[in-house]
């Protein structure tokens, strides 16, 4: 039984070593493997950006401050607020960055839908696509889903703050300045 065991073993890690990976998928998975609080770094994912915007690394927003903001076409909270980010974003002068990740196949969320949505509201800054929600997994549970969601990640890439609901442009510039000390 011993030896039995021993030979599984030995199976198994030859066997790892030596499988080449065939994973054709350009964006590495960014599976939620557990909440992701303040004073937690933002996990390191790939999205494919829309409207415009190219494939979003995460990693690549470390070094300014950062603002990401969760949303779908069906979220009426998240409806009003698009302008309001989007005002902000515009009178900030690139001092801080701001995504819109648009979640998808939550609740019948779709592509075709986020993008026609973003067109309408007319924003500017980036836009990407989470599927399944795995990203959004990180800050929320995906089976009782809260929209909007707004995460403030430092110029380190640690997440200072999580904001469920929406925000108005004052309350928004409010938060910027206390997290990030940006006017």
């Amino acid at each position: 039984m011993r030896a039995l065991r021993l030979l599984f073993v030995l199976s198994l890690l030859t066997g790892a070593g030596c499988t080449k990976s065939t994973n054709a998928n350009p964006f590495p998975p960014c599976t939620p493997h557990s909440f992701t609080s303040p004073g937690k770094p933002l996990p390191d994912c790939t999205f494919e950006g829309f409207n415009g915007s190219p494939t979003l690394r995460l990693a690549t927003l470390r070094g300014k401050p950062t603002v990401l903001n969760f949303w779908a076409s069906w979220c009426i909270q998240c409806i009003g607020e698009m302008p309001a980010f989007q005002q902000v974003y515009a009178s900030l002068g690139g001092k801080v960055a701001f995504v819109g990740i648009n979640v998808l196949n939550l609740q019948g969320e779709t592509m075709g839908a986020g993008q026609a949505f973003a067109k309408r509201t007319g924003v500017h800054y980036k836009l990407a696509f989470d599927p399944h929600g795995l990203l959004y997994g990180h800050f929320q549970n995906p089976l009782r889903p809260a929209m909007p969601i707004t995460v403030f990640v430092d110029a380190r890439g640690i997440v200072k703050e999580l904001n469920i609901g929406a925000l108005d442009a004052k309350t928004l510039r409010q938060k910027i300045k206390t997290d990030f000390g940006i006017t």
